[in-house]
């Protein structure tokens, strides 16, 4: 595919020519002029190579690949082939001449066999322990094909809850989270390990053993953990409203509870305690001076702006929305 004629003039070093024989091989060589660091990424994560690591294709061979399989999809909304000749002209232009670049993962799979060119993706978990396993088997490809993903884990029920099929009772959200932890540190991206967050609503009446989740160095290694903070909540903080904070599910009330474990993260006790918001906003605070974690994701702002509230609200983001 010839390139466009409003590409830099840019004259290759004998330097950058070394650096290109080390990274693509004597036989690929490239017309794009890369700094040494980019063609170090542009090599090591996104071009195709051979599984014993040789390079089989050099930058402009890779935004060809990505460009034509991006335009296919148009043939989905009607465009015959000059359309989509068109369209893959276009693709390739925009990304040659560095005006745009599409995620790590579209540079990597499109026009490859690996379906997945969406860098992040958020996958909901629904209160059953079949579609927690099910979401996490679904996860576990998604990281095998490279993608980050977002876990709102204020959908499941609350820790000492009655669950009415087995007449049990639930061992909470963050109980699961570490099984979704273990699991995924075992799954290896493509030449990377994955990263996920996991969000829970100030509502929750796990809250605070959310917050604290990562205060042990190690914990949740492969987790960033996010409180999601509503209006309701900001203006009790900001008020400095004396009144406990109350959490709910699915309209059963509760007020904040102190969960305790054992060394085998089997439940040992759940103990309600009373806490105004401003409370609650400084444990916040204090677990992410301490430790970086928890961040926040405002979920009642991002659903003020949400494109397609007939698809239902958001829930959480992926590491990427903060």
């Amino acid at each position: 595919m010839k390139l466009s004629s409003s590409l830099p003039d840019l004259t290759k070093t004998n330097e950058q020519e070394k650096i290109i024989k080390k990274l693509l091989g004597e036989k690929i060589n490239t017309n794009l002029f890369f700094p040494p660091n980019a063609l170090t990424v542009v090599s090591k994560r996104y071009l195709r190579k051979t599984l014993q690591g040789i390079v089989l294709e050099n930058p402009e061979q890779m935004y060809e690949r990505v460009a034509i399989a991006l335009a296919q999809v148009e043939r989905n909304y009607g465009a015959d082939n000059n359309q989509i000749k068109k369209f893959t002209k276009e693709f390739f232009d925009v990304m040659s001449q560095f005006k745009f670049t599409p995620a790590g993962r579209t540079l990597t799979n499109a026009g490859t066999k690996r379906k997945l060119v969406a860098n992040c993706i958020v996958l909901h978990v629904e209160d059953s322990l079949e579609h927690i396993f099910r979401t996490l088997a679904e996860a576990a490809i998604l990281q095998q094909a490279g993608s980050g993903l977002g876990f709102p884990m204020h959908l499941l029920r609350p820790a000492g809850e009655k669950v009415v099929t087995t007449d049990g009772s639930s061992s909470g959200p963050v109980s699961f989270l570490h099984i979704y932890n273990t699991a995924f540190g075992v799954v290896k991206q493509q030449n990377r390990h994955g990263a996920n967050m996991a969000v829970m609503s100030v509502d929750h009446p796990d809250i605070l053993e959310f917050i604290r989740c990562k205060d042990a160095e190690g914990d949740l290694k492969n987790f960033n953990i996010s409180v999601g903070l509503t209006h309701r909540f900001m203006k009790a903080v900001k008020e400095n409203d004396p009144k406990p904070w109350i959490t709910q599910f699915k309209g059963k009330k509760f007020n904040i509870r102190e969960i305790e474990r054992d060394r085998n993260f089997n439940l040992v006790s759940i103990n309600e305690t009373k806490m105004t918001a401003r409370e609650l906003f400084m444990r916040i605070v204090e677990s992410a001076w301490k430790t970086g974690e928890p961040g926040c994701v405002f979920l009642d702002t991002v659903n003020e702006s949400n494109p397609l509230p007939g698809l239902g609200r958001i829930e959480a983001c992926n590491p990427c929305g903060l």
